[in-house]
């Protein structure tokens, strides 16, 4: 006789987990699909922020005026003088004769035993143009080092400095103006006390304790005959927007500064916008490609942003074709921009204001238009950063629809667990009862 199952034998745990399984699997597959399809439009955005941001930097530095006006110094190989030059300053040459250098005062103390050897008590007041010092000097401090550290603690390392030169005769205080030419000239005070910082006293007009080691004097320069006088051996406003830092007197010695226009940094500029152009072409093509033999589609194709900005990019460089031309930039025929170092300079040098129209970052020029469109989409608040939280709130709802999928499965979960141990109950009462009735019937059958 055939038995209806074996008693308590039914696996409900592994039925329970495959039915839940079965009823999870087309729900967890779409999600997955719709999770893997969100993670690479997140990254097809990270690379078109990455590659437009980088177009907007090689916009900025193209149209900057640093670029457009730079300047270049040209010097003879032995020149007395260094020279730098601002964007727009005056393109030129110049006769620079160096007539002196500004030197910075010294002066020096007569000669004391040892740097411990006691000076006197009192109060010293330095002064330098405008400023004046005041060190009070007591028994503790009174000795030579000791003024030489209180000046030093006081000047801050502005107006003056003090150190202690020891030669054969002794130690000697020695006071170094900071700032050179005859306005941080130094003039030494002396009062109070017990008399005996006298002989640190300097007074260019008058009786003093310190000798000058070294005279304050002025930078004297010639520039195309104009004499000019100066506190320090820089001066940058002797020429509209260079500046001349003097360094060596020849007085009768005349040596030429040439100005001219640096073409360099335009030519390097304009190649970065090149590149950055062409990346930001690539980064569109990539991330909006279809395969036609795999028959898939990259995470953006389709996307009518991306379709958008491309077009507005490529309607842009197109409309500007011929000037760009004759700067050497020309157009591919996949959109991208080749660029030609030597045509860029001729062009520059024939027609200079075609840079000026294509690169000037006005709302008319080639990179005023292209720069707008790359506002729109990487600022805050863009398309781009748009598109970002759009994906990241899609990330949120896919999340919550996860849990809920895992409330409904747990909830399954429970009523098949509850069904299948009720049916292993059954099973097991009507194994019992046939058990019970084969006995039975084979009883019936022997007493026959």
């Amino acid at each position: 006789m055939t038995t209806i199952g074996t008693a308590g034998k039914l696996d409900v745990p592994t039925m329970v987990a495959q039915l839940v399984a079965a009823d999870r699997a087309q729900t967890d597959a779409r999600y997955d699909r719709t999770e893997r399809q969100i993670t690479a439009q997140v990254s097809a955005i990270g690379t078109l922020k990455s590659a437009f941001s980088g177009l907007g930097t090689a916009l900025t530095a193209l149209s900057s005026k640093d670029a457009a006006l730079a300047r270049k110094i040209t010097l003879p190989t032995d020149a007395n003088f260094a020279a730098t030059a601002s964007p727009g300053a005056a393109s030129g040459r110049y006769q620079i004769e160096v007539l002196a250098l500004a030197t910075a005062q010294k002066l020096t103390s007569g000669a004391f035993a040892t740097g411990d050897s006691v000076v006197g008590t009192g109060q010293l007041t330095i002064g330098s143009g405008d400023t004046s010092l005041v060190i009070d000097i007591d028994a503790g401090n009174g000795t030579l080092a000791g003024i030489r550290d209180a000046i030093n603690a006081k000047a801050g390392g502005k107006t003056v400095t003090a150190s202690i030169v020891t030669g054969d005769d002794g130690a000697h205080l020695v006071l170094n103006a900071v700032d050179s030419g005859s306005a941080g000239a130094l003039t030494v005070t002396a009062s109070g006390g017990d008399g005996g910082l006298a002989a640190l006293a300097y007074d260019p007009s008058g009786s003093s304790g310190l000798s000058e080691l070294v005279a304050a004097t002025d930078a004297r320069v010639k520039v195309d005959g104009f004499e000019r006088t100066s506190a320090s051996n820089t001066l940058s406003d002797v020429i509209s927007g260079v500046s001349l830092t003097l360094t060596k007197a020849e007085p009768g010695v005349v040596r030429e500064l040439g100005i001219v226009a640096d073409g360099s940094l335009q030519r390097t500029a304009a190649k970065n916008f090149v590149s950055a152009y062409n990346a930001a072409i690539g980064a569109m093509a990539s991330t909006t490609a279809y395969n036609p033999a795999t028959k898939i589609g990259a995470a953006l194709n389709g996307d009518s942003m991306v379709r958008n900005a491309s077009r507005e990019l490529r309607d842009t460089v197109s409309d500007n074709v011929t000037d760009l031309k004759a700067l050497g930039i020309t157009i591919n025929k996949d959109g991208t921009l080749k660029m030609d170092d030597a045509a860029f300079d001729a062009g520059m040098s024939k027609d200079p204001a075609a840079a000026s129209r294509l690169f000037s970052g006005s709302a008319g020029s080639l990179a005023g238009k292209l720069d707008a469109t790359i506002d729109r989409l990487v600022d805050p608040d863009g398309l781009l950063d748009g598109r970002t939280q759009s994906l990241a709130d899609r990330t949120k709802s896919l999340a919550s629809q996860r849990d809920a999928l895992d409330f409904r499965m747990t909830q399954a979960e429970s009523r098949y667990r509850t069904q299948f141990t009720a049916l292993d109950l059954l099973l097991t009462s009507l194994q019992t009862s046939s058990d019970f009735l084969t006995q039975q019937l084979a009883a019936a059958g022997n007493s026959d």
